[in-house]
Formats: structure tokens, C-alpha cells, sequence
């Protein structure tokens, strides 16, 4: 469901265009795609990001909307290693990945990715918090 179709909003005169370039395709551009629905075009972006100079916000970003499609939770998996390996302290990485493992019933690696955090950020009490109210459902 592209908005890129005539009439949208980035192509009527006078209107800010949301659009972006994919001659030189950023993280920015692709949230400015997601911002307006145009989910399809910012995965295209960002999948290219990925490929030719993968950085941990746009793999992050990447991954978090693989997740929405079943069909490539396993690409959204290795953007996710990727990014917490290129930015072993990004708190939204683990923490996706905390999730990842949390819906497939894996406690353990979740646990693993919440006790990453808490090593470099050990005041973050939401982290903490998670983390007590997961051991004491064992």
C-alpha cells in the first residue's frame, strides 16, 4: 500500500515531499517512509543500507520491520546479531532482541539479551524490572 501513487500528499503542489531519493538512501529517509505508511519502499531502503553500508541504526530499523512479515523473521534475527554486534551498547537493539526471543519462548536468550544491558546501563529500571518479573516466572 504505497503512497506513491498520483494525488498523494509528496506529489500535490505546495506540499512537503516525504519522498526520498534512493540515489542516496539514509536512515532519516527511511523513517520519513515509515512515518507515512510507506512501509514497503522503507524496507527497500533500508534492505540497500544494509547491503552496501550497514550501520546499527539501519539494521535495527531493518529488522524491526521484517518482524511484522513471519516470512523474514530470520533476516530480522541476523539484522538484529548484526546491529547489538556493531552497537553492543544500543539498548533498543537488545531489547528487540529481548522480544524476538520472548515471543518464540526462548526465556534464556531473552534473559541473556536483558542482563546485556543491565552490564552497561545497571540503573535502567524499566530493563531491571523486565528482567526480576522473567526469572520469576521459572
Amino acid at each position: 500500500m504505497d503512497k506513491d501513487q498520483s494525488g498523494s500528499p509528496a506529489q500535490q503542489p505546495g506540499a512537503r515531499s516525504t519522498t526520498a531519493d534512493f540515489s542516496q538512501p539514509s536512515v532519516s529517509a527511511a523513517k520519513n517512509f515509515i512515518a507515512t505508511g510507506e512501509y514497503r519502499r522503507a524496507r527497500l531502503m533500508l534492505e540497500d543500507l544494509a547491503k552496501n553500508a550497514p550501520d546499527a541504526e539501519s539494521l535495527l530499523l531493518l529488522a524491526q520491520l521484517e518482524l511484522d512479515n513471519p516470512k523474514r523473521h530470520t533476516s530480522a534475527l541476523e539484522h538484529l546479531r548484526l546491529a547489538v554486534a556493531m552497537a553492543p551498547q544500543n539498548t533498543e537493539a537488545w531489547l528487540t532482541l529481548a522480544n524476538y526471543w520472548s515471543l518464540r519462548g526462548q526465556s534464556e536468550k531473552q534473559r541473556r539479551c536483558l542482563e546485556k544491558i543491565l552490564a552497561y546501563e545497571p540503573g535502567n529500571r524499566d530493563v531491571r524490572d523486565a528482567l526480576e518479573l522473567l526469572l520469576s516466572k521459572r
